[in-house]
Protein backbone atom coordinates (compact mmCIF):
# COMPACT_ATOMS: atom_id res chain seq x y z
CA UNK A 1 0.00 0.00 0.00
CA UNK A 2 1.34 3.51 -0.84
CA UNK A 3 0.18 7.11 -1.02
CA UNK A 4 -0.58 9.44 -3.90
CA UNK A 5 0.80 12.95 -4.39
CA UNK A 6 -1.87 14.33 -2.06
CA UNK A 7 -0.90 11.88 0.66
CA UNK A 8 -4.00 9.69 0.29
CA UNK A 9 -3.69 5.92 0.75
CA UNK A 10 -3.66 3.96 -2.52
CA UNK A 11 -4.77 0.32 -2.58
CA UNK A 12 -2.62 -2.04 -4.65
CA UNK A 13 -4.04 -4.27 -7.41
CA UNK A 14 -3.84 -7.38 -5.27
CA UNK A 15 -5.70 -5.72 -2.43
CA UNK A 16 -8.35 -4.45 -4.86
CA UNK A 17 -8.97 -7.99 -6.12
CA UNK A 18 -9.15 -9.27 -2.55
CA UNK A 19 -11.70 -6.57 -1.68
CA UNK A 20 -13.74 -7.37 -4.78
CA UNK A 21 -13.80 -11.07 -3.91
CA UNK A 22 -14.97 -10.26 -0.38
CA UNK A 23 -17.73 -8.06 -1.77
CA UNK A 24 -18.78 -10.80 -4.24
CA UNK A 25 -18.99 -13.34 -1.41
CA UNK A 26 -21.21 -10.97 0.54
CA UNK A 27 -23.49 -10.41 -2.47
CA UNK A 28 -23.82 -14.15 -3.13
CA UNK A 29 -24.60 -14.77 0.52
CA UNK A 30 -27.23 -12.04 0.47
CA UNK A 31 -28.81 -13.54 -2.62
CA UNK A 32 -28.91 -16.98 -0.99
CA UNK A 33 -30.69 -15.72 2.10
CA UNK A 34 -32.99 -13.23 0.37
CA UNK A 35 -35.92 -15.15 -1.17
CA UNK A 36 -36.72 -12.39 -3.64
CA UNK A 37 -33.20 -11.81 -4.95
CA UNK A 38 -32.50 -12.72 -8.55
CA UNK A 39 -36.11 -13.59 -9.43
CA UNK A 40 -39.47 -11.97 -9.92
CA UNK A 41 -41.81 -11.55 -7.01
CA UNK A 42 -44.65 -12.63 -9.30
CA UNK A 43 -45.78 -16.28 -9.18
CA UNK A 44 -45.09 -18.40 -12.22
CA UNK A 45 -47.86 -18.00 -14.76
CA UNK A 46 -49.73 -21.21 -15.53
CA UNK A 47 -49.88 -22.90 -18.89
CA UNK A 48 -53.43 -22.96 -20.27
CA UNK A 49 -54.91 -25.77 -22.34
CA UNK A 50 -58.44 -25.01 -23.53
CA UNK A 51 -60.19 -28.05 -25.00
CA UNK A 52 -63.42 -27.49 -26.91
CA UNK A 53 -65.70 -30.33 -27.96
CA UNK A 54 -68.17 -29.86 -30.82
CA UNK A 55 -71.88 -30.65 -30.37
CA UNK A 56 -71.33 -32.66 -27.17
CA UNK A 57 -74.55 -33.14 -25.21
CA UNK A 58 -74.86 -32.11 -21.56
CA UNK A 59 -75.74 -35.69 -20.63
CA UNK A 60 -72.95 -37.40 -22.60
CA UNK A 61 -70.17 -37.28 -19.99
CA UNK A 62 -70.11 -39.56 -16.98
CA UNK A 63 -69.55 -36.63 -14.63
CA UNK A 64 -72.84 -35.20 -15.93
CA UNK A 65 -74.85 -38.39 -15.57
CA UNK A 66 -74.08 -40.40 -18.71
CA UNK A 67 -74.42 -44.17 -18.27
CA UNK A 68 -73.75 -45.67 -21.69
CA UNK A 69 -70.55 -43.85 -22.78
CA UNK A 70 -67.25 -44.28 -20.98
CA UNK A 71 -65.46 -40.98 -20.28
CA UNK A 72 -62.96 -41.82 -17.50
CA UNK A 73 -60.52 -39.01 -18.25
CA UNK A 74 -63.16 -36.29 -18.30
CA UNK A 75 -64.74 -37.77 -15.18
CA UNK A 76 -61.37 -37.66 -13.42
CA UNK A 77 -60.81 -34.12 -14.63
CA UNK A 78 -64.12 -33.12 -13.03
CA UNK A 79 -63.54 -35.13 -9.84
CA UNK A 80 -60.15 -33.52 -9.22
CA UNK A 81 -61.08 -30.03 -10.43
CA UNK A 82 -64.05 -27.70 -10.56
CA UNK A 83 -67.22 -28.94 -12.26
CA UNK A 84 -69.75 -26.33 -13.36
CA UNK A 85 -73.37 -27.37 -13.24
CA UNK A 86 -74.54 -24.10 -14.80
CA UNK A 87 -71.91 -23.57 -17.49
CA UNK A 88 -73.06 -21.91 -20.70
CA UNK A 89 -72.01 -21.28 -24.28
CA UNK A 90 -72.86 -17.82 -25.61
CA UNK A 91 -74.72 -19.25 -28.62
CA UNK A 92 -76.56 -22.49 -29.42
CA UNK A 93 -74.49 -23.38 -32.47
CA UNK A 94 -71.00 -23.50 -33.86
CA UNK A 95 -69.59 -20.33 -35.45
CA UNK A 96 -71.31 -17.71 -33.27
CA UNK A 97 -70.42 -19.66 -30.13
CA UNK A 98 -66.75 -19.61 -31.11
CA UNK A 99 -66.90 -15.90 -31.92
CA UNK A 100 -68.15 -15.25 -28.39
CA UNK A 101 -65.58 -17.34 -26.53
CA UNK A 102 -62.75 -16.11 -28.75
CA UNK A 103 -63.44 -12.43 -27.92
CA UNK A 104 -65.10 -12.42 -24.48
CA UNK A 105 -67.89 -10.37 -26.08
CA UNK A 106 -71.35 -11.29 -27.21
CA UNK A 107 -70.96 -12.15 -30.88
CA UNK A 108 -73.97 -9.96 -31.64
CA UNK A 109 -71.81 -6.94 -30.80
CA UNK A 110 -69.69 -7.52 -33.89
CA UNK A 111 -72.35 -8.89 -36.22
CA UNK A 112 -71.27 -12.55 -36.05
CA UNK A 113 -74.75 -14.05 -35.79
CA UNK A 114 -74.46 -16.89 -38.31
CA UNK A 115 -71.96 -19.48 -39.48
CA UNK A 116 -69.68 -18.06 -42.17
CA UNK A 117 -69.78 -19.85 -45.53
CA UNK A 118 -66.62 -21.68 -46.52
CA UNK A 119 -66.04 -21.80 -50.26
CA UNK A 120 -63.31 -22.25 -52.80
CA UNK A 121 -61.18 -19.13 -53.20
CA UNK A 122 -61.98 -17.79 -49.73
CA UNK A 123 -64.77 -15.60 -48.44
CA UNK A 124 -65.12 -12.08 -47.00
CA UNK A 125 -67.01 -13.50 -44.02
CA UNK A 126 -65.33 -13.94 -40.66
CA UNK A 127 -64.50 -12.59 -37.22
CA UNK A 128 -64.23 -8.79 -37.32
CA UNK A 129 -60.56 -7.80 -37.56
CA UNK A 130 -61.20 -5.11 -34.93
CA UNK A 131 -61.88 -7.72 -32.26
CA UNK A 132 -59.04 -8.88 -30.02
CA UNK A 133 -58.89 -12.67 -29.79
CA UNK A 134 -57.68 -15.16 -27.20
CA UNK A 135 -54.65 -15.68 -29.41
CA UNK A 136 -53.91 -11.95 -29.56
CA UNK A 137 -54.14 -11.33 -25.84
CA UNK A 138 -52.21 -14.43 -24.77
CA UNK A 139 -49.43 -13.65 -27.25
CA UNK A 140 -49.25 -10.17 -25.76
CA UNK A 141 -48.99 -11.79 -22.33
CA UNK A 142 -45.85 -13.63 -23.47
CA UNK A 143 -47.41 -17.03 -24.12
CA UNK A 144 -46.53 -19.26 -27.05
CA UNK A 145 -49.90 -19.84 -28.65
CA UNK A 146 -51.30 -22.60 -30.85
CA UNK A 147 -54.68 -23.63 -32.23
CA UNK A 148 -55.68 -27.09 -33.40
CA UNK A 149 -58.74 -28.44 -35.14
CA UNK A 150 -61.85 -26.53 -36.13
CA UNK A 151 -61.60 -22.76 -36.68
CA UNK A 152 -64.94 -21.68 -38.23
CA UNK A 153 -64.22 -17.97 -37.81
CA UNK A 154 -63.42 -17.18 -41.42
CA UNK A 155 -61.35 -18.84 -44.14
CA UNK A 156 -59.70 -15.90 -45.92
CA UNK A 157 -56.15 -14.86 -45.09
CA UNK A 158 -57.19 -11.93 -42.89
CA UNK A 159 -59.23 -14.29 -40.68
CA UNK A 160 -56.66 -17.08 -40.55
CA UNK A 161 -55.60 -18.21 -37.04
CA UNK A 162 -51.99 -17.27 -37.78
CA UNK A 163 -53.22 -13.71 -38.32
CA UNK A 164 -55.40 -13.74 -35.21
CA UNK A 165 -52.72 -14.34 -32.61
CA UNK A 166 -51.88 -18.04 -32.97
CA UNK A 167 -48.25 -18.93 -33.65
CA UNK A 168 -49.18 -22.39 -34.91
CA UNK A 169 -52.35 -23.70 -36.51
CA UNK A 170 -53.03 -27.28 -37.54
CA UNK A 171 -56.50 -28.25 -38.65
CA UNK A 172 -59.20 -26.94 -40.96
CA UNK A 173 -60.89 -23.58 -41.39
CA UNK A 174 -64.50 -24.65 -41.95
CA UNK A 175 -67.23 -25.95 -39.71
CA UNK A 176 -66.59 -29.65 -40.17
CA UNK A 177 -64.32 -32.28 -41.66
CA UNK A 178 -64.28 -35.97 -42.41
CA UNK A 179 -62.48 -37.95 -39.69
CA UNK A 180 -60.40 -40.16 -41.95
CA UNK A 181 -58.53 -37.53 -44.02
CA UNK A 182 -57.32 -40.14 -46.50
CA UNK A 183 -60.91 -40.16 -47.75
CA UNK A 184 -61.21 -36.54 -48.77
CA UNK A 185 -59.94 -36.89 -52.36
CA UNK A 186 -62.47 -39.65 -53.03
CA UNK A 187 -65.23 -37.62 -51.41
CA UNK A 188 -64.41 -34.60 -53.55
CA UNK A 189 -64.82 -36.76 -56.66
CA UNK A 190 -68.07 -38.29 -55.43
CA UNK A 191 -69.60 -35.01 -54.33
CA UNK A 192 -68.59 -33.29 -57.57
CA UNK A 193 -71.06 -35.58 -59.33
CA UNK A 194 -73.93 -34.53 -57.06
CA UNK A 195 -75.19 -31.19 -58.43
CA UNK A 196 -77.57 -30.76 -55.49
CA UNK A 197 -74.77 -31.04 -52.93
CA UNK A 198 -74.32 -27.68 -51.12
CA UNK A 199 -71.10 -25.95 -52.10
CA UNK A 200 -70.40 -25.31 -48.42
CA UNK A 201 -70.23 -29.07 -47.85
CA UNK A 202 -68.05 -29.60 -50.91
CA UNK A 203 -65.39 -27.19 -49.73
CA UNK A 204 -65.68 -27.84 -46.01
CA UNK A 205 -65.69 -31.50 -45.07
CA UNK A 206 -63.41 -32.58 -47.89
CA UNK A 207 -60.70 -29.90 -47.97
CA UNK A 208 -57.12 -30.82 -47.05
CA UNK A 209 -55.89 -30.36 -43.52
CA UNK A 210 -53.34 -27.60 -43.22
CA UNK A 211 -50.53 -26.42 -41.03
CA UNK A 212 -49.93 -22.67 -40.89
CA UNK A 213 -51.73 -22.05 -44.18
CA UNK A 214 -50.01 -24.85 -46.10
CA UNK A 215 -52.25 -27.64 -47.39
CA UNK A 216 -51.11 -31.10 -46.35
CA UNK A 217 -51.27 -34.31 -48.38
CA UNK A 218 -53.86 -36.87 -47.25
CA UNK A 219 -53.09 -37.81 -43.64
CA UNK A 220 -53.24 -41.39 -42.46
CA UNK A 221 -55.21 -41.92 -39.25
CA UNK A 222 -58.24 -40.64 -37.35
CA UNK A 223 -58.62 -36.88 -37.16
CA UNK A 224 -59.14 -36.56 -33.38
CA UNK A 225 -55.94 -38.57 -32.85
CA UNK A 226 -54.01 -36.49 -35.38
CA UNK A 227 -54.97 -33.20 -33.72
CA UNK A 228 -53.84 -34.50 -30.34
CA UNK A 229 -50.51 -35.77 -31.68
CA UNK A 230 -49.74 -32.37 -33.17
CA UNK A 231 -50.70 -30.56 -29.96
CA UNK A 232 -48.47 -32.82 -27.87
CA UNK A 233 -45.55 -32.26 -30.26
CA UNK A 234 -46.01 -28.52 -29.81
CA UNK A 235 -45.99 -28.84 -26.01
CA UNK A 236 -42.76 -30.80 -26.16
CA UNK A 237 -41.18 -28.27 -28.49
CA UNK A 238 -41.80 -25.27 -26.25
CA UNK A 239 -41.05 -26.39 -22.71
CA UNK A 240 -39.39 -23.24 -21.40
CA UNK A 241 -42.11 -20.62 -21.75
CA UNK A 242 -45.79 -20.48 -20.81
CA UNK A 243 -48.08 -22.15 -23.33
CA UNK A 244 -51.61 -21.40 -24.45
CA UNK A 245 -53.20 -24.19 -26.49
CA UNK A 246 -56.68 -23.99 -28.02
CA UNK A 247 -57.62 -27.53 -29.02
CA UNK A 248 -60.95 -27.36 -30.84
CA UNK A 249 -61.90 -30.93 -31.69
CA UNK A 250 -64.69 -31.37 -34.20
CA UNK A 251 -65.79 -34.54 -32.38
CA UNK A 252 -68.54 -35.57 -31.99
CA UNK A 253 -69.89 -33.28 -34.76
CA UNK A 254 -71.04 -34.96 -37.99
CA UNK A 255 -70.06 -36.77 -40.11
CA UNK A 256 -70.56 -39.65 -37.67
CA UNK A 257 -67.34 -41.62 -38.17
CA UNK A 258 -65.32 -43.58 -35.63
CA UNK A 259 -62.48 -46.15 -35.57
CA UNK A 260 -63.73 -49.71 -35.77
CA UNK A 261 -62.30 -50.67 -32.36
CA UNK A 262 -64.47 -48.01 -30.73
CA UNK A 263 -67.53 -49.03 -32.72
CA UNK A 264 -67.02 -52.62 -31.58
CA UNK A 265 -66.83 -51.42 -27.98
CA UNK A 266 -70.37 -50.01 -28.23
CA UNK A 267 -71.93 -52.81 -30.27
CA UNK A 268 -74.56 -53.19 -27.53
CA UNK A 269 -76.10 -49.81 -28.45
CA UNK A 270 -78.85 -50.58 -30.93
CA UNK A 271 -79.30 -47.12 -32.43
CA UNK A 272 -76.61 -46.79 -35.09
CA UNK A 273 -76.18 -43.04 -34.74
CA UNK A 274 -75.96 -43.26 -30.95
CA UNK A 275 -73.47 -46.13 -31.27
CA UNK A 276 -71.18 -44.15 -33.58
CA UNK A 277 -71.61 -40.99 -31.52
CA UNK A 278 -70.67 -42.91 -28.36
CA UNK A 279 -67.56 -44.26 -30.07
CA UNK A 280 -66.55 -40.74 -31.08
CA UNK A 281 -67.03 -39.39 -27.55
CA UNK A 282 -65.05 -42.29 -26.07
CA UNK A 283 -62.18 -41.57 -28.47
CA UNK A 284 -62.38 -37.87 -27.62
CA UNK A 285 -62.06 -38.75 -23.95
CA UNK A 286 -59.05 -40.98 -24.69
CA UNK A 287 -57.35 -38.09 -26.45
CA UNK A 288 -58.00 -35.79 -23.50
CA UNK A 289 -56.19 -38.44 -21.46
CA UNK A 290 -53.26 -38.30 -23.88
CA UNK A 291 -52.96 -34.54 -23.35
CA UNK A 292 -53.02 -34.92 -19.57
CA UNK A 293 -50.42 -37.70 -19.72
CA UNK A 294 -48.14 -35.52 -21.86
CA UNK A 295 -48.42 -32.69 -19.34
CA UNK A 296 -47.46 -35.14 -16.59
CA UNK A 297 -44.51 -36.40 -18.61
CA UNK A 298 -43.27 -32.86 -19.16
CA UNK A 299 -43.66 -31.96 -15.48
CA UNK A 300 -46.20 -29.26 -16.39
CA UNK A 301 -49.42 -30.71 -15.03
CA UNK A 302 -49.41 -29.04 -11.63
CA UNK A 303 -49.10 -25.59 -13.14
CA UNK A 304 -51.43 -26.05 -16.11
CA UNK A 305 -55.03 -24.91 -16.19
CA UNK A 306 -57.04 -27.33 -18.33
CA UNK A 307 -60.50 -26.12 -19.35
CA UNK A 308 -62.97 -28.41 -21.09
CA UNK A 309 -66.37 -27.50 -22.52
CA UNK A 310 -68.67 -28.03 -25.51
CA UNK A 311 -69.40 -25.25 -27.98
CA UNK A 312 -73.18 -25.80 -27.64
CA UNK A 313 -75.73 -28.48 -26.83
CA UNK A 314 -75.91 -31.76 -28.68
CA UNK A 315 -78.17 -32.45 -31.70
CA UNK A 316 -80.47 -35.33 -30.82
CA UNK A 317 -80.82 -36.44 -34.46
CA UNK A 318 -77.10 -37.30 -34.42
CA UNK A 319 -77.32 -39.42 -31.27
CA UNK A 320 -76.58 -36.78 -28.64
CA UNK A 321 -78.29 -36.66 -25.24
CA UNK A 322 -78.71 -33.44 -23.28
CA UNK A 323 -79.77 -35.25 -20.12
CA UNK A 324 -82.51 -33.48 -18.16
CA UNK A 325 -82.39 -30.35 -20.31
CA UNK A 326 -85.05 -29.19 -22.75
CA UNK A 327 -84.10 -28.75 -26.38
CA UNK A 328 -80.89 -29.28 -28.30
CA UNK A 329 -78.33 -27.59 -30.55
CA UNK A 330 -79.86 -24.50 -32.16
CA UNK A 331 -82.35 -23.87 -29.33
CA UNK A 332 -82.13 -21.14 -26.73
CA UNK A 333 -83.61 -23.45 -24.11
CA UNK A 334 -81.09 -25.05 -21.74
CA UNK A 335 -80.42 -28.02 -24.01
CA UNK A 336 -78.99 -25.69 -26.64
CA UNK A 337 -76.72 -23.59 -24.44
CA UNK A 338 -75.97 -25.33 -21.12
CA UNK A 339 -72.90 -27.54 -21.62
CA UNK A 340 -70.37 -29.72 -19.80
CA UNK A 341 -67.83 -27.24 -18.43
CA UNK A 342 -64.80 -28.21 -16.30
CA UNK A 343 -61.80 -26.30 -14.90
CA UNK A 344 -58.82 -28.25 -13.56
CA UNK A 345 -55.59 -26.73 -12.24
CA UNK A 346 -53.91 -28.84 -9.54
CA UNK A 347 -51.71 -25.99 -8.34
CA UNK A 348 -54.30 -23.22 -8.43
CA UNK A 349 -57.90 -24.43 -8.01
CA UNK A 350 -59.78 -26.56 -5.48
CA UNK A 351 -60.11 -30.28 -6.02
CA UNK A 352 -63.54 -31.86 -6.27
CA UNK A 353 -65.53 -28.62 -6.13
CA UNK A 354 -68.91 -28.01 -7.77
CA UNK A 355 -69.98 -24.50 -8.75
CA UNK A 356 -73.67 -23.79 -9.24
CA UNK A 357 -73.63 -20.14 -10.33
CA UNK A 358 -74.01 -19.31 -14.05
CA UNK A 359 -70.64 -19.05 -15.80
CA UNK A 360 -70.32 -18.35 -19.52
CA UNK A 361 -67.82 -19.08 -22.25
CA UNK A 362 -67.56 -15.29 -22.45
CA UNK A 363 -65.69 -15.47 -19.14
CA UNK A 364 -62.76 -17.42 -20.54
CA UNK A 365 -60.88 -14.52 -22.09
CA UNK A 366 -60.99 -12.24 -19.01
CA UNK A 367 -60.07 -15.19 -16.78
CA UNK A 368 -57.13 -16.17 -18.95
CA UNK A 369 -56.06 -12.54 -19.19
CA UNK A 370 -55.96 -12.30 -15.40
CA UNK A 371 -53.72 -15.37 -15.23
CA UNK A 372 -51.48 -13.98 -17.96
CA UNK A 373 -50.98 -10.70 -16.12
CA UNK A 374 -52.17 -8.34 -18.87
CA UNK A 375 -55.19 -6.17 -19.51
CA UNK A 376 -57.51 -6.51 -22.50
CA UNK A 377 -56.43 -4.05 -25.15
CA UNK A 378 -59.65 -3.99 -27.10
CA UNK A 379 -63.28 -3.16 -26.47
CA UNK A 380 -65.27 -3.61 -23.24
CA UNK A 381 -65.87 -7.27 -22.38
CA UNK A 382 -69.11 -9.01 -21.51
CA UNK A 383 -67.27 -11.76 -19.65
CA UNK A 384 -65.66 -11.49 -16.22
CA UNK A 385 -62.74 -13.10 -14.42
CA UNK A 386 -64.41 -16.05 -12.65
CA UNK A 387 -61.41 -17.28 -10.66
CA UNK A 388 -62.92 -15.98 -7.37
CA UNK A 389 -66.04 -18.10 -7.96
CA UNK A 390 -64.05 -21.14 -8.99
CA UNK A 391 -62.03 -20.84 -5.79
CA UNK A 392 -65.04 -20.20 -3.57
CA UNK A 393 -63.83 -16.73 -2.62
CA UNK A 394 -66.63 -14.66 -4.17
CA UNK A 395 -70.18 -14.08 -3.05
CA UNK A 396 -73.14 -13.48 -5.31
CA UNK A 397 -73.05 -14.44 -8.98
CA UNK A 398 -70.75 -13.37 -11.82
CA UNK A 399 -73.65 -12.51 -14.15
CA UNK A 400 -76.92 -10.92 -13.13
CA UNK A 401 -78.17 -11.59 -16.66
CA UNK A 402 -77.17 -13.82 -19.58
CA UNK A 403 -78.67 -13.57 -23.08
CA UNK A 404 -79.06 -15.80 -26.13
CA UNK A 405 -80.46 -15.02 -29.56
CA UNK A 406 -80.72 -16.98 -32.76
CA UNK A 407 -83.03 -15.85 -35.56
CA UNK A 408 -85.99 -15.11 -33.32
CA UNK A 409 -85.28 -17.85 -30.83
CA UNK A 410 -84.57 -15.97 -27.62
CA UNK A 411 -83.41 -16.75 -24.11
CA UNK A 412 -82.44 -14.83 -21.00
CA UNK A 413 -81.39 -15.98 -17.54
CA UNK A 414 -81.58 -13.73 -14.48
CA UNK A 415 -80.76 -15.46 -11.22
CA UNK A 416 -82.82 -18.63 -10.93
CA UNK A 417 -85.27 -17.59 -13.63
CA UNK A 418 -85.17 -18.04 -17.40
CA UNK A 419 -87.44 -16.68 -20.10
CA UNK A 420 -87.37 -18.01 -23.63
CA UNK A 421 -89.41 -18.20 -26.77
CA UNK A 422 -89.10 -20.66 -29.61
CA UNK A 423 -89.69 -18.27 -32.51
CA UNK A 424 -90.18 -14.58 -33.30
CA UNK A 425 -93.48 -13.27 -31.96
CA UNK A 426 -94.23 -16.34 -29.85
CA UNK A 427 -95.20 -15.79 -26.20
CA UNK A 428 -92.47 -15.92 -23.60
CA UNK A 429 -92.15 -18.96 -21.34
CA UNK A 430 -90.89 -18.39 -17.78
CA UNK A 431 -89.24 -21.12 -15.71
CA UNK A 432 -87.44 -21.41 -12.40
CA UNK A 433 -84.29 -23.35 -13.27
CA UNK A 434 -83.49 -24.25 -9.69
CA UNK A 435 -86.80 -26.05 -9.31
CA UNK A 436 -87.30 -27.03 -12.94
CA UNK A 437 -84.06 -27.63 -14.84
CA UNK A 438 -86.03 -29.22 -17.68
CA UNK A 439 -88.05 -26.01 -18.28
CA UNK A 440 -91.33 -27.91 -18.26
CA UNK A 441 -93.43 -25.74 -15.96
CA UNK A 442 -94.41 -22.38 -17.46
CA UNK A 443 -94.79 -19.73 -14.75
CA UNK A 444 -95.61 -16.83 -17.08
CA UNK A 445 -99.31 -16.71 -16.15
CA UNK A 446 -98.46 -16.71 -12.45
CA UNK A 447 -95.68 -14.10 -12.70
CA UNK A 448 -96.54 -11.72 -15.57
CA UNK A 449 -94.59 -8.85 -14.00
CA UNK A 450 -91.38 -10.87 -14.04
CA UNK A 451 -91.96 -11.87 -17.66
CA UNK A 452 -92.48 -8.24 -18.59
CA UNK A 453 -89.38 -7.08 -16.75
CA UNK A 454 -87.15 -9.81 -18.15
CA UNK A 455 -88.40 -9.49 -21.72
CA UNK A 456 -87.87 -5.72 -21.50
CA UNK A 457 -84.31 -6.31 -20.30
CA UNK A 458 -83.77 -8.67 -23.20
CA UNK A 459 -85.00 -6.06 -25.66
CA UNK A 460 -82.76 -3.42 -24.10
CA UNK A 461 -79.81 -5.75 -24.62
CA UNK A 462 -80.59 -6.76 -28.21
CA UNK A 463 -81.96 -3.54 -29.71
CA UNK A 464 -78.65 -1.61 -29.90
CA UNK A 465 -76.81 -4.53 -31.52
CA UNK A 466 -75.74 -4.12 -35.15
CA UNK A 467 -77.44 -6.31 -37.76
CA UNK A 468 -75.93 -9.60 -38.86
CA UNK A 469 -73.07 -9.05 -41.30
CA UNK A 470 -74.22 -11.98 -43.46
CA UNK A 471 -77.05 -14.49 -43.72
CA UNK A 472 -76.85 -18.09 -42.60
CA UNK A 473 -75.41 -20.14 -45.50
CA UNK A 474 -77.67 -23.05 -44.50
CA UNK A 475 -80.85 -21.04 -45.02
Amino acid sequence: MGRDAAGNKVTGTGEKMKACKQMLVLLIAAAMFCPMAGRSAEPERPNIVFILADDLGYGDVGAYGCKDIQTPNLDQLAATGVRLTDGYASAPYCGPSRAGLMTGRYQQRHGFRHNPAIQQGGSPLGLDAGEETLGDVMTRAGYRTAAYGKWHLGASECFHPNNRGFYEFYGFLGGGHCYFPMQYADKMKAWANQPDRPVTDLYMYATPLQINGIDLPPQEGYLTDLLTTQAIAFMKGFQHRPLFLYIAYNAPHVPLEAPQEYLDKYSNIQNKDRRTYAAMVDNLDWNVGRILAALDELGKRDNTLVVFMSDNGGPEKNGADNGPLRGQKGDTTEGGVRVPFIFNWPGGLPHGREVHVPISSLDLLPTFVALGGVEPAGKPLDGVNVLPWLRGEAKGIPHEQLFWDRDGKCGMRAGDYKVFRMKEGAPWTLCNLTEDIGEQKDLSAQMPEKVEAMSAAYGAWLDPMPPARWTDPQQ
